[in-house]
């Protein structure tokens, strides 16, 4: 059932906005809707001057503003994912992952495992990714080093 004050993710061009913030507050059932507690929640980041739609060329201006929260963006053309711009800000509290369709619209990357691994193998185990190069690894203390 959809609700009067409920719209959908592409209705308007804060996609990043709403990824974002959806991230941040992940729900199970329809996480595509806009409702008044998203907008709520929104409302407690610092998107202050960020023209949208956004460009990933200025996702700085909103880590520099949000000091707790890196964005990496990864694009998606031809079938092949590839990073696109990954946060050089490094240890902070969340970590955001987005897809970036058509150079136009982001949508959240729930799980970059499932999605990046269909890309390289037919295996289905979970795999850990370095986003700067996406080469896989199978335990985190193999993915540290190379680091």
């Amino acid at each position: 059932m959809k609700f009067q004050s409920e719209k959908k993710n592409k209705e308007d061009n804060q996609c990043f906005k709403w990824s974002i913030v959806r991230t941040l507050n992940l729900v199970k059932i329809h996480p595509e809707r806009i409702t008044k507690q998203l907008e709520e929640q929104a409302e407690t980041l610092n998107f202050d001057g960020m023209a949208f739609p956004v460009s990933w060329k200025r996702i700085d201006k909103f880590e520099i503003q949000n000091p707790k929260i890196s964005v990496n963006v990864l694009g998606y053309e031809e079938k092949n994912i590839h990073p696109l711009r990954i946060s050089e800000m490094t240890e902070k509290e969340r970590e955001v992952n987005l897809l970036l369709l058509e150079d136009k619209h982001y949508v959240l990357i729930n799980h970059l495992s499932r999605l990046l691994t269909i890309q390289m193998t037919n295996h289905t185990e979970k795999r850990l990714f370095c986003l700067r190069c996406l080469n896989s690894f199978t335990k985190k203390e193999v993915l540290d080093r190379h680091r």
